[in-house]
């Protein structure tokens, strides 16, 4: 869909997933209103929060944001896709409220959508640990292009935060987001989509993923294997067997690392020393050498 001010360039539907998101709200939409492209919409889909979100959203009067209040409270997966269905742009990109983008990110990034093949083009990332005001880079290698359906599995890759969506292609699956999960439907998400949709990738990082207390995902470490072995179980006709050793592995490694965060005992030792990547094993011993305050603060370690 075109603008007629911005002729040529096609509507971004930004998705702004919020639940008692106050405290970032303002960063996350400041950097939204700053992109450099201009043809956006932005749908801010209120999860039914009891905070002042409400209020700091209505504060902007840009018509392009636009607010929605679920009809009730829901799970992540179930409000992102519930949030699509009333974008009305011709891509789609998510921004968490605690979340922010580079103001050239859509600049970037939309014109790696030429080829029609392509469902997704993405960035690398920014990561800021908000504890002590640190900023790294997401990786240093070389993001994957093309078919990176094996590259899912196989070290960092593509991330919703940096992701945009070609809502065509979102459409022609017969689930989008699954709603089941409350952690791992991203990794869900494109694993299912790179099945039958290429990427395309902007190497330098156009997003900044904020790692903080209330992190949904480090305060739920069993809950991710449970959903990453429930996943595993149902998605095995999916998958190669290399990338079933992969989930299998990655399994175990966080297994690992709950065992460490709650007690480091004799046991957890001799389960790690077991573990068969050498790189991620001499990972997890040197993390029982740190205090458990020092690794609580991390996303992963």
């Amino acid at each position: 869909m075109e603008n007629l001010s911005n002729p040529g360039k096609p509507l971004v539907s930004i998705i702004v997933n919020c639940f008692n998101g106050e405290k970032y709200l303002e960063d996350c939409l400041e950097n939204i209103l700053n992109q450099t492209y201009k043809n956006w919409e932005l749908i801010f889909w209120d999860n039914c929060s009891t905070d002042d979100s409400k209020i700091i959203f209505e504060k902007y009067k840009d018509i392009r944001f636009k607010y929605y209040l679920s009809p009730k409270h829901t799970l992540l997966y179930e409000a992102r896709d519930s949030a699509i269905k009333v974008c009305n742009g011709d891509f789609i990109g998510f921004c968490d409220v605690d979340d922010y983008w580079s103001k050239e990110k859509l600049e970037r990034l939309i014109p790696l959508f030429e080829n029609r093949k392509v469902g997704v083009v993405y960035s690398n990332q920014w990561v800021f640990n908000d504890n002590n005001k640190k900023k790294r880079i997401y990786t240093k290698k070389n993001l994957p292009t093309g078919n990176i359906s094996t590259n899912l599995f196989d070290g960092p890759s593509v991330t919703i935060l940096t992701a945009l969506i070609r809502k065509e292609s979102y459409l022609d699956m017969k689930i989008g987001f699954d709603k089941n999960y409350q952690i791992i439907g991203d990794l869900d998400f494109f694993v299912r989509f790179s099945k039958n949709n290429l990427f395309e990738c902007f190497q330098e990082p156009l997003a900044t993923f904020r790692i903080h207390k209330n992190n949904f995902t480090k305060k739920n470490r069993d809950l991710e294997i449970q959903e990453l072995e429930h996943w595993l179980q149902n998605k095995k006709k999916l998958l190669s067997k290399k990338e079933i050793a992969w989930v299998e592995e990655l399994i175990l490694y966080k297994k690992n690392t709950v065992r460490i965060l709650k007690k480091k005992s004799l046991s957890t030792i001799i389960s790690i020393l077991k573990f068969p990547n050498n790189f991620k094993k001499i990972k997890l011993l040197s993390a029982l050498l740190l205090p458990k305050s020092f690794l609580e603060k991390k996303k992963e370690f």
